[in-house]
């Protein structure tokens, strides 16, 4: 239980790498803020209420800073504070950019940048107020690269993230606030993520599996894909106190695919 006592809200936490990283928070003792649009975010809070652990299910939409700051508030009402802030919400949309139009590339950026902004936005002042926290951001390796083609607005999104996380960083240890770490992490091919959604949506019947093994399984020096487990342990380790000193780093969890 190293992380008893903590709270920590985790917007797409309904599913894939959000309700993995979710779990693994709760079964180190932490409560749980579990927040999504859907009602993935109810069925993931219960099956943490039945193993034991503590959480509570909020619809939340990141495109919305009310809903943001309600995060924020419902985690200070109902478990005391906020100790940790992980933004997995995330769009992808598959296309050549010629084929997309404004809406689609401004909806991609809106959830994947300016939802992480908007949440970050809504949780800094508590714990800027309590002089400690974990902000931890789910990137991608994609915001270390320029993709494989058709993603540009995905890649363009988590390009933002990665450097948000980054500047963020920076700024606040400038500011006087050595206790809070901002941190990204960037996931390669993940089994539950949001590659095989985008894949699978470009490919049509084919499974995001099988695009991996026939396309990108060369590419990687561990020829497997991550398991959405793996990021939520790199998730927990960043929040744990010993790693207080890692701050302003985007740690990828890709099998050796990207290595910088």
């Amino acid at each position: 239980m190293r992380l008893k006592d903590h709270a920590v809200v985790i917007t797409g936490a309904g599913g894939g790498i959000g309700r993995a990283i979710a779990h693994a928070f709760a079964g180190e003792g932490a409560a749980v803020v579990v927040a999504d649009l859907a009602e993935a975010a109810d069925a993931a809070a219960d099956d943490i209420r039945r193993s034991g652990g503590r959480a509570v299910a909020v619809r939340a939409d990141v495109s919305r800073s009310a809903d943001m700051r309600a995060l924020a508030e419902r985690s200070v009402r109902e478990f005391g504070g906020l100790d940790g802030l992980v933004t997995c919400a995330g769009l992808g949309l598959s296309g050549l950019l010629l084929d997309q139009d404004e809406e689609e590339w401004t909806r991609v950026v809106d959830v994947n940048l300016n939802g992480t902004y908007r949440a970050i936005r809504a949780a800094l002042p508590q714990m800027m107020a309590q002089g400690r926290g974990r902000i931890i951001t789910i990137a991608s390796v994609l915001g270390k690269m320029g993709g494989y083609g058709f993603v540009s607005a995905y890649v363009a999104s988590k390009h933002g993230v990665v450097g948000l996380t980054r500047a963020l960083a920076a700024e606040l240890g400038s500011q006087g606030f050595p206790g809070i770490t901002v941190n990204a992490i960037c996931p390669g091919y993940v089994r539950a993520g949001m590659g095989v959604a985008m894949q699978s949506t470009k490919a049509g019947p084919i499974s995001g599996t099988e695009i991996f093994e026939r396309y990108y399984k060369r590419l990687v020096p561990q020829r497997r894909m991550i398991e959405a487990e793996e990021i939520a342990h790199a998730a927990v380790f960043l929040a744990l106190p010993e790693s207080a000193g890692i701050t302003g780093q985007a740690l990828n969890v890709d099998g050796g695919f990207v290595m910088s």
